[in-house]
């Protein structure tokens, strides 16, 4: 039998796969489907973010909505009318409401449940799956709301804007700099392919995003403390990455989903 984890050698006068090629090819293919999704949904995002209104209100809560399924499926929340229909209600409401006031502490409730699923060991199943049909929405609902709060600010657009594309720098950043510079895991445990030096890549693509944006729109920002603003971005965005991969690691899951090719769920 071909044996990948030692040297190759033939087998029935065939030569075995290397693994480094296999991964290779692997890591090929993911990224032109991280390009591809790219090149098509970030101007439709970007669109839906000038248009405003009614049609930026539609992709959050689609998004939530999509979100918080998966992290039921994700969680093992297989009641549809106890349990999924319910937390989808309350998901899309937490939304619809532009949760402002106390949504802090809300978030720091429903990461705290979700940390309880994450743990394994406690609570039982059973009660996961409960305190997901609170935590999913609490945590998305309430999170996510906070574009539609951004986008009614003065200069809401660019603020949201920033957001969006400082995000999306960091993760860039720190893909790139992971795979080409990559050695030092961060969390092996928790994701794999996550290292020390993707993570100071990804710091540096907030700040400088932030910077940069800040400056080209203006905004009522003094230019010498976006880089902070791009630091704090930086810095949840990776812990709210690793979060993420918890969780799939908790659920025995590669992705939460595969609606976007290349990069898995919402």
């Amino acid at each position: 039998m071909c044996d990948l984890s030692r040297s190759p050698r033939k087998v029935q006068g065939m030569p075995c796969a290397r693994p480094a090629v296999i991964d290779e090819n692997r890591k090929e293919d993911t990224l032109a489907l991280r390009l591809a999704t790219a090149v098509v949904g970030i101007p439709l995002l970007l669109l839906l973010v000038w248009a405003g209104g009614l049609w930026l209100i539609a992709l959050v809560v689609t998004v939530v909505l999509l979100g918080v399924q998966e992290l039921y499926g994700l969680g093992g929340v297989e009641r549809h009318w106890a349990q999924r229909l319910p937390g989808l209600t309350f998901a899309a409401f937490l939304v619809l409401a532009g949760w402002g006031l106390g949504v802090q502490a809300v978030l720091l409730v429903a990461v705290g449940l979700l940390t309880l699923f994450v743990s394994h060991r406690w609570p039982p199943v059973s009660a996961r799956s409960w305190l997901l049909t609170l935590g999913g929405p609490l945590y998305l609902g309430g999170a996510l709301s906070h574009a539609l709060l951004l986008r009614d600010l003065e200069q809401g657009t660019a603020w949201l804007l920033l957001a969006i594309l400082t995000a999306f720098s960091v993760d860039t950043k720190a893909y790139f700099t992971g795979r080409a510079l990559g050695r030092h895991r961060m969390a092996p445990r928790i994701s794999p392919g996550k290292t020390w030096e993707g993570a100071v890549g990804g710091l540096a693509g907030g700040i400088g995003a932030a910077t940069f944006l800040v400056w080209v729109f203006s905004l009522p920002l003094e230019l010498a403390l976006a880089p902070l603003l791009g630091l704090g971005v930086s810095l949840v965005a990776q812990a709210g990455d690793l979060f993420e991969s918890a969780v799939k690691r908790a659920a025995d899951a590669k992705e939460a989903g595969h609606l976007l090719p290349g990069h898995g769920g919402i």
